[in-house]
Protein backbone atom coordinates (compact mmCIF):
# COMPACT_ATOMS: atom_id res chain seq x y z
CA UNK A 1 0.00 0.00 0.00
CA UNK A 2 2.77 2.41 0.98
CA UNK A 3 4.68 1.73 -2.26
CA UNK A 4 1.56 2.47 -4.35
CA UNK A 5 1.09 5.73 -2.44
CA UNK A 6 4.73 6.73 -3.01
CA UNK A 7 4.54 5.75 -6.67
CA UNK A 8 1.31 7.72 -7.20
CA UNK A 9 2.74 10.72 -5.34
CA UNK A 10 5.96 10.62 -7.36
CA UNK A 11 4.03 10.40 -10.62
CA UNK A 12 1.87 13.37 -9.66
CA UNK A 13 4.95 15.41 -8.71
CA UNK A 14 6.62 14.58 -12.02
CA UNK A 15 3.49 15.50 -13.97
CA UNK A 16 3.46 18.92 -12.32
CA UNK A 17 7.22 19.53 -12.39
CA UNK A 18 8.10 18.19 -15.85
CA UNK A 19 6.71 21.14 -17.84
CA UNK A 20 8.54 23.59 -15.57
CA UNK A 21 11.82 21.69 -15.97
CA UNK A 22 11.35 21.48 -19.74
CA UNK A 23 10.67 25.21 -19.96
CA UNK A 24 13.69 25.96 -17.77
CA UNK A 25 15.89 23.74 -19.96
CA UNK A 26 14.85 25.55 -23.14
CA UNK A 27 15.20 29.00 -21.62
CA UNK A 28 18.55 28.37 -19.96
CA UNK A 29 21.34 28.83 -22.43
CA UNK A 30 24.57 29.19 -20.55
CA UNK A 31 25.08 30.30 -17.00
CA UNK A 32 26.30 33.88 -17.43
CA UNK A 33 24.14 36.96 -17.16
CA UNK A 34 24.45 40.19 -19.10
CA UNK A 35 26.15 41.68 -16.03
CA UNK A 36 28.71 38.85 -16.03
CA UNK A 37 29.61 39.42 -19.68
CA UNK A 38 29.21 43.19 -19.74
CA UNK A 39 26.73 43.32 -22.63
CA UNK A 40 23.04 42.64 -23.13
CA UNK A 41 21.78 39.92 -25.47
CA UNK A 42 20.74 41.14 -28.91
CA UNK A 43 17.08 41.59 -29.66
CA UNK A 44 15.26 39.62 -32.35
CA UNK A 45 16.94 39.42 -35.75
CA UNK A 46 16.02 37.43 -38.87
CA UNK A 47 17.61 34.00 -39.26
CA UNK A 48 19.69 34.92 -42.33
CA UNK A 49 21.16 37.92 -40.46
CA UNK A 50 22.01 35.72 -37.48
CA UNK A 51 23.75 33.25 -39.82
CA UNK A 52 25.79 36.00 -41.48
CA UNK A 53 26.90 37.51 -38.14
CA UNK A 54 27.64 34.14 -36.53
CA UNK A 55 29.70 33.01 -39.52
CA UNK A 56 31.70 36.26 -39.55
CA UNK A 57 32.33 35.92 -35.82
CA UNK A 58 33.65 32.38 -36.29
CA UNK A 59 35.86 33.49 -39.17
CA UNK A 60 37.38 36.29 -37.11
CA UNK A 61 38.11 33.89 -34.26
CA UNK A 62 39.74 31.37 -36.58
CA UNK A 63 41.79 33.89 -38.53
CA UNK A 64 42.95 35.85 -35.48
CA UNK A 65 43.87 32.59 -33.72
CA UNK A 66 46.03 31.58 -36.67
CA UNK A 67 47.90 34.86 -36.30
CA UNK A 68 48.25 34.20 -32.56
CA UNK A 69 49.78 30.79 -33.20
CA UNK A 70 52.58 32.43 -35.13
CA UNK A 71 53.06 35.63 -33.10
CA UNK A 72 52.24 34.88 -29.48
CA UNK A 73 55.10 34.68 -27.02
CA UNK A 74 53.11 32.68 -24.44
CA UNK A 75 52.33 28.97 -24.48
CA UNK A 76 48.99 29.52 -22.71
CA UNK A 77 47.90 32.06 -25.33
CA UNK A 78 48.93 29.67 -28.12
CA UNK A 79 46.90 26.90 -26.45
CA UNK A 80 43.93 29.28 -26.24
CA UNK A 81 44.34 30.14 -29.94
CA UNK A 82 44.40 26.45 -30.88
CA UNK A 83 41.22 25.95 -28.87
CA UNK A 84 39.63 28.91 -30.73
CA UNK A 85 40.37 27.32 -34.09
CA UNK A 86 38.91 23.97 -33.05
CA UNK A 87 35.83 25.39 -31.30
CA UNK A 88 34.93 27.93 -33.98
CA UNK A 89 35.48 25.41 -36.77
CA UNK A 90 32.99 23.17 -34.94
CA UNK A 91 30.46 25.97 -34.45
CA UNK A 92 30.71 26.82 -38.15
CA UNK A 93 29.97 23.17 -38.97
CA UNK A 94 26.94 23.22 -36.66
CA UNK A 95 25.69 26.44 -38.18
CA UNK A 96 26.16 25.15 -41.73
CA UNK A 97 24.34 21.92 -40.92
CA UNK A 98 21.31 23.91 -39.72
CA UNK A 99 20.96 25.97 -42.90
CA UNK A 100 18.70 23.54 -44.73
CA UNK A 101 15.66 21.72 -43.47
CA UNK A 102 12.21 20.82 -44.80
CA UNK A 103 10.74 24.26 -44.09
CA UNK A 104 13.42 26.49 -45.57
CA UNK A 105 16.92 26.90 -46.92
CA UNK A 106 19.25 29.73 -45.90
CA UNK A 107 22.12 30.55 -48.20
CA UNK A 108 25.58 29.57 -46.95
CA UNK A 109 27.22 32.71 -45.56
CA UNK A 110 30.32 34.38 -46.91
CA UNK A 111 33.63 33.90 -45.15
CA UNK A 112 34.27 37.63 -45.41
CA UNK A 113 34.92 39.58 -42.21
CA UNK A 114 33.01 42.76 -41.47
CA UNK A 115 34.91 46.06 -41.53
CA UNK A 116 35.70 46.14 -37.80
CA UNK A 117 36.86 42.51 -37.80
CA UNK A 118 39.06 43.07 -40.85
CA UNK A 119 40.57 46.13 -39.16
CA UNK A 120 41.25 44.15 -35.96
CA UNK A 121 42.84 41.34 -37.95
CA UNK A 122 45.04 43.83 -39.81
CA UNK A 123 46.11 45.32 -36.47
CA UNK A 124 47.04 41.88 -35.14
CA UNK A 125 49.09 41.10 -38.23
CA UNK A 126 51.03 44.36 -37.91
CA UNK A 127 51.55 44.22 -34.14
CA UNK A 128 55.11 43.40 -33.01
CA UNK A 129 55.44 40.08 -31.22
CA UNK A 130 56.48 41.82 -27.99
CA UNK A 131 53.07 43.48 -27.58
CA UNK A 132 50.95 40.98 -29.49
CA UNK A 133 49.51 38.96 -26.58
CA UNK A 134 47.86 41.91 -24.83
CA UNK A 135 46.26 43.19 -28.03
CA UNK A 136 45.09 39.71 -29.01
CA UNK A 137 43.54 39.08 -25.59
CA UNK A 138 41.89 42.50 -25.54
CA UNK A 139 40.32 41.72 -28.91
CA UNK A 140 39.27 38.27 -27.72
CA UNK A 141 37.44 39.67 -24.72
CA UNK A 142 35.55 42.16 -26.90
CA UNK A 143 34.87 39.59 -29.65
CA UNK A 144 33.43 37.12 -27.16
CA UNK A 145 31.23 39.80 -25.62
CA UNK A 146 29.81 40.47 -29.09
CA UNK A 147 29.50 36.75 -29.83
CA UNK A 148 27.69 36.17 -26.55
CA UNK A 149 25.25 39.02 -27.25
CA UNK A 150 24.51 37.52 -30.68
CA UNK A 151 24.27 33.87 -29.62
CA UNK A 152 22.38 34.47 -26.38
CA UNK A 153 20.08 36.92 -28.14
CA UNK A 154 19.22 34.44 -30.87
CA UNK A 155 18.92 31.53 -28.44
CA UNK A 156 16.33 33.51 -26.49
CA UNK A 157 14.70 35.67 -29.19
CA UNK A 158 15.27 33.74 -32.42
CA UNK A 159 12.40 32.44 -34.49
CA UNK A 160 14.05 29.64 -36.47
CA UNK A 161 14.05 26.50 -34.26
CA UNK A 162 17.12 24.89 -35.86
CA UNK A 163 19.20 28.07 -35.63
CA UNK A 164 17.90 28.76 -32.15
CA UNK A 165 19.21 25.33 -31.07
CA UNK A 166 22.61 26.06 -32.65
CA UNK A 167 22.79 29.37 -30.78
CA UNK A 168 21.77 27.75 -27.49
CA UNK A 169 24.52 25.16 -27.90
CA UNK A 170 27.13 27.82 -28.65
CA UNK A 171 26.31 30.15 -25.72
CA UNK A 172 28.07 28.12 -22.98
CA UNK A 173 31.12 27.67 -25.21
CA UNK A 174 31.35 31.43 -25.79
CA UNK A 175 30.99 32.01 -22.04
CA UNK A 176 33.89 29.65 -21.40
CA UNK A 177 36.06 31.35 -24.03
CA UNK A 178 35.26 34.77 -22.60
CA UNK A 179 36.22 33.70 -19.08
CA UNK A 180 39.43 32.08 -20.33
CA UNK A 181 40.43 35.20 -22.26
CA UNK A 182 39.82 37.33 -19.18
CA UNK A 183 41.89 34.95 -17.05
CA UNK A 184 44.80 35.07 -19.53
CA UNK A 185 44.74 38.86 -19.84
CA UNK A 186 46.62 41.11 -17.40
CA UNK A 187 44.38 42.65 -14.75
CA UNK A 188 44.68 46.04 -16.46
CA UNK A 189 42.95 44.58 -19.54
CA UNK A 190 40.42 42.15 -18.07
CA UNK A 191 39.22 44.73 -15.54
Amino acid sequence: MMNRFLLAGSAALLAVAAPAFAQMATETTGMATAADIGVAPNGPIPGPDYVKLAAASDQFEIQSARVALSKSQRADVKAYAKMMIDAHTNSTKSLTAALTNNERKIQRPSTKLDTAQASNLKLLKSTPKASFDNIYLTQQIAAHQQAWALQKGYAVNGTDPALKQVAATIVPVVEQHYQQAKALAPASISG
